[in-house]
C-alpha cells in the first residue's frame, strides 16, 4: 500500500481494526502469550500473511495428516511426550469436545468439578453425556473452584457407573491439581482421565533449575498418568488465538481407554473443515520455542517477577504457593480497599491490561518475554491502587460468596441436554428464587459456572450475581437483569 492508499485506508471506518491496532502501546498482562505478535521473531511475522492458504499438495490436510504436517505433529508429540498430538486451529473448546466424543458416548456417566469450564457443560449437553459433579466441602482459594485432591478421590470411590473423569488442571490462578493418585484410581476403575490443561502448555518447558520456581517446576498432565490432555498454545506460548493441541497418551492406546481411530475419526466432525494454517504454523512455531530457546525466557521472566515481588507496596501481595505454577502472578489487593472499579480505572491510566479482575485479586499472564517496562508499568499501577483505597470498598465477603457457591450444589448430577433443549422463560433474576436455571450462570473471564442448568437458584445466589453486577462483572447467562428458567412445561 503506497502513501495515497494508507491515506484513504485511515479515512474508512474499521471499528475493529481501529481499537485492536492501540493494544501495540500497552503492557500486555493477559493472553495471548505472543503479546500482540511481538514474541514472534520479525522473519515469522513477515510470513504470517502469506501462511494463509488452503489443503494443496504442497501443505497437505491438518484433518488428515500425512507428509508435512504429519512431521510437524510428530515433532509436537515428541517435545510434550504424547503419543499422538493433534493441531486444532478453532480453541480447546474443540479439543474439549473432540476428546469427550472420542471418549465416551451418549447417557456415559461423566465426573467433573463444577468449576469446569462453561464450555464443557455446552459440551455435554451437545453430545449428551451426564455430568456427575464432585462434591466439594473445603472452600476453594480462588473464585475459579478448584477441588482438592482428596475431595476428587472421595467422589471416584463414591460414585457409581462412571464412564471417566475430566478435570481442570492448572486453574486460571494458577493453582494445580495433583493427578497421579487419581489417574491410578481412574485406571484402575477401567476408565479414562480428560484433562482441560488449557493454561499449562508452557509446563512441557524443560527448565533449568537453579530458581526456586524452576525447583518447584510444575509436572505436565501427560506425566502424571492424563489419557487424553487439552491445551491452548496460545495463551502461554507464541502461538496465534485460539491455537490449541490435543495430546493422547501412549498408556491410553496401549490400555484401550481411548481407540486412537475413533479420535482421528471425531477430528474433522469438530474442527471446521478449513482449518487455519497460519494457526497451525503458530504452533509449530511455538513447539520450536520450546525445543530451542523457551528454558532461557522462563529463568529470564522469574528473575523479573522475583525483582517486582519484592518492590510491592504492603497493600498488596502475591498469592502463591508451591505447586503454582510460578509463571502466574497473582496479586491480592484486598488490603488496600481499592475497588474493583477504581483498580481498572488505575491500571487503564498506566496502559496495563491483566487477565482478570475479582473482588480480591488481579491475574496477571506474563508472557514469558515480558520486557522490564511492563513490570516498571505494572508496578507503579498498584503503588497508586494502594494509595486510592478508601475503607468502605472492602470487597471480602463478595470474594467469599463467590468461592462459596462452588459448594453450593442442589443436584449432583445433570442430564444437560435435557436442561438446554426444555422450555424456558427470561425472568428478572431477582424474582427466580427456586426456579431452575435453563442455562449456564458464569462470571466471565473466567467462565466457571456458578450456577448449571437444571440447578436450583438460591437466595445466596441471587445476593452473589447482584454483588457481582454492582461491581461491573460480566455474567454469563445474565443479560439486561434477565435470566433464563425452566417452565413447568
Amino acid at each position: 500500500m503506497n502513501k495515497s492508499e494508507s491515506a484513504v485506508f485511515a479515512e474508512r471506518e474499521l471499528p475493529l481494526v481501529s481499537a485492536l491496532k492501540t493494544g501495540r502501546n500497552r503492557h500486555s498482562f493477559h493472553m495471548p502469550g505472543n503479546r500482540a505478535g511481538q514474541a514472534f521473531s520479525a522473519e515469522f511475522r513477515s510470513l504470517l500473511a502469506c501462511l494463509d492458504t488452503t489443503e494443496l499438495a504442497a501443505t497437505g490436510d491438518i484433518n488428515e495428516p500425512a507428509g508435512i504436517v504429519l512431521r510437524a505433529l510428530e515433532l509436537a508429540a515428541r517435545t510434550f511426550s504424547s503419543a499422538q498430538t493433534y493441531f486444532i486451529t478453532c480453541g480447546s473448546t474443540t479439543s474439549l469436545r473432540i476428546a469427550l466424543a472420542a471418549a465416551f458416548k451418549a447417557g456415559d456417566r461423566v465426573l467433573m468439578g463444577k468449576g469446569s469450564h462453561l464450555s464443557v457443560a455446552n459440551s455435554c449437553a451437545l453430545l449428551g453425556l451426564e455430568a456427575v459433579l464432585i462434591k466439594q466441602d473445603t472452600l476453594p482459594r480462588f473464585a475459579d473452584g478448584q477441588m482438592k485432591e482428596a475431595e476428587v478421590l472421595r467422589s471416584l470411590k463414591e460414585e457409581k457407573n462412571l464412564a471417566g473423569v475430566l478435570l481442570m488442571t492448572p486453574g486460571y490462578y494458577g493453582e494445580n491439581l495433583p493427578l497421579e493418585k487419581i489417574c491410578q484410581a481412574a485406571h484402575a476403575r477401567g476408565i479414562p482421565v480428560i484433562v482441560d490443561s488449557a493454561h499449562g502448555a508452557h509446563f512441557a518447558i524443560k527448565v533449568s533449575g537453579k530458581s526456586p520456581g524452576e525447583k518447584n517446576w510444575p509436572r505436565t498432565a501427560l506425566s502424571q498418568g492424563a489419557d487424553l490432555v487439552a491445551q491452548s498454545a496460545h495463551k502461554t506460548l507464541p502461538a496465534l488465538t485460539p491455537a490449541s493441541m490435543l495430546h493422547l497418551s501412549q498408556a491410553a492406546i496401549d490400555s484401550g481407554r481411548v481407540s486412537p481411530a475413533r479420535l482421528a475419526k471425531m477430528l474433522p466432525v469438530f474442527q471446521t473443515s478449513s482449518p487455519s494454517f497460519p494457526i497451525a504454523a503458530s504452533l509449530d512455531y511455538a513447539r520450536d520455542f520450546i525445543d530451542h530457546d523457551a528454558a532461557a525466557y522462563v529463568s529470564r521472566l522469574l528473575d523479573l517477577l522475583e525483582e517486582f515481588v519484592a518492590q510491592l507496596p504492603s497493600e498488596l501481595s502475591r498469592e502463591y504457593i508451591s505447586g503454582d505454577d510460578p509463571c502466574r502472578l497473582v496479586l491480592d489487593y484486598s488490603a488496600s480497599n481499592c475497588s474493583r472499579q477504581k483498580v481498572f480505572e488505575i491500571l487503564d491510566a498506566h496502559r496495563v491490561d491483566v487477565e482478570l479482575i475479582d473482588a480480591r485479586c488481579m491475574v496477571c499472564i506474563p508472557p514469558l518475554d515480558t520486557p522490564r517496562e511492563s513490570f516498571i508499568a505494572l508496578g507503579q499501577a498498584c503503588a497508586e491502587i494502594a494509595r486510592s483505597g478508601q475503607s468502605e470498598h472492602s470487597q471480602v465477603k463478595i470474594d467469599l460468596a463467590q468461592r462459596q457457591a462452588f459448594l453450593r450444589q442442589s443436584r449432583t448430577s445433570l442430564t444437560l441436554r435435557d436442561s438446554f433443549s426444555a422450555e424456558s422463560e427470561a425472568l428478572d433474576f431477582q424474582n427466580a428464587l427456586g426456579r431452575q436455571s435453563a442455562g449456564v450462570i458464569a462470571p466471565y473471564p473466567p467462565g466457571m459456572p456458578l450456577l448449571w442448568p437444571g440447578e436450583e437458584i438460591k437466595a445466596a445466589d441471587i445476593a452473589l450475581w447482584q454483588d457481582l453486577l454492582d461491581l461491573a462483572y460480566d455474567i454469563r447467562g445474565i443479560k439486561s437483569g434477565k435470566i433464563g428458567v425452566l417452565t413447568d412445561k
